[in-house]
């Protein structure tokens, strides 16, 4: 591909090649072209997932159809039966006191939530196919995945500790991993 005018001035007749100022006004018409010949080709480098970041990130995230923003629940609310947030380690809700809270995922995660929205829009709806998709969200924290089902119905086991946001994706439904008809449900347990 052309991307500087010598590529058109090149393409100038004999006769006309010793006119410099001819030449010079046929590069002046083209540079545009060549500009848009340069910024074309280099298109695909910006939509790479590899190498995109940023804005171009959030691109691919439209086309695949996966946001950067994820609802997290709040945990810090006071209730006797949970661990963390008992007597003098959570605070009462009051009426109007959010549930959940929004985050924007970095760029690395989010090109993770990307690859695992790929791999389930294409999707075989096998269930070995399911947990391969668990497994790329998981992998970076350590965690497996398993899976049993029953009629009309699958659990997923995750082992490990899974960092909250993954978690939160999985839950969410941000990667939905659900035949028709199919009740699938998240079941985390720790490693040791």
């Amino acid at each position: 591909m052309a991307t500087d005018t010598s590529d058109f001035t090149d393409l100038i007749t004999s006769e006309h090649q010793n006119a410099a100022r001819f030449v010079q006004t046929v590069s002046a018409s083209v540079q545009g072209f060549s500009d848009n010949i340069a910024v074309a080709t280099g298109v695909p480098d910006f939509l790479d997932l590899d190498q995109a970041v940023g804005y171009q990130l959030d691109t691919i995230g439209i086309w695949v159809g996966v946001s950067r923003l994820v609802a997290l629940s709040v945990n810090q609310y006071f209730s006797l039966d949970t661990d963390g947030v008992g007597v003098d380690q959570g605070v009462w809700w009051e009426v109007g006191d959010a549930l959940t809270t929004v985050t924007q995922l970095a760029d690395a995660q989010y090109r993770t939530i990307i690859r695992a929205k790929i791999a389930c829009n294409s999707w075989d709806g096998s269930l070995p196919g399911a947990c391969s998709i668990l497994a790329l969200l998981v992998r970076a924290d350590g965690c497996t995945v398993s899976a049993s089902e029953d009629p009309m119905s699958v659990e997923f086991t995750i082992t490990g500790t899974p960092a909250i946001v993954t978690k939160a994706i999985i839950v969410g439904g941000y990667i939905p991993i659900k035949p028709a008809g199919i009740s699938v449900t998240y079941n985390f347990a720790s490693s040791s």
